[in-house]
């Protein structure tokens, strides 16, 4: 009987030791998830140089601005309430005029309240 009773320990043991350590990989790897999904919050597009940003503050929101020869983006920073998004993206085609010096010629595709994409004329 007391064969029995230290195999079934030795099983339950066993089974809550691997249950312990997936669910223990499990939440290593949504930390990681989204450890890495936050890690690329305030970096520019693909073919936008990091180094050549600048942050402004354009009405109630702050912008940062990359810009490239034909195309820039401003992200914004700044928790913005649902009355004040539309005013978000005429605020984000100020900064990109005013950080490149050019005037916007079309807003792009993809752009919305806290990206807003712009291709230029110089």
């Amino acid at each position: 009987m007391q064969a029995q009773l230290s195999l079934s320990l030795l099983f339950i043991n066993r089974l809550l030791t691997a249950l312990r350590q997936v669910w223990d990989m499990r939440n290593f790897y949504h930390i990681v998830g989204i450890m890495f999904a936050l890690s690329g919050c305030d970096t520019p597009l693909v073919g936008f140089d990091y180094e050549q940003s600048d942050r402004l503050n354009v009405g109630e929101n702050r912008f940062l601005v990359y810009h490239n020869d034909d195309e820039a983006q401003a992200l914004r920073l700044n928790n913005q309430s649902m009355r004040g998004l539309k005013q978000a993206v005429a605020d984000g085609i100020t900064a990109i005029e005013t950080v490149t010096g050019c005037s916007v010629k079309a807003l792009l595709p993809k752009s919305d309240t806290v990206l807003t994409r712009a291709s230029l004329r110089c």
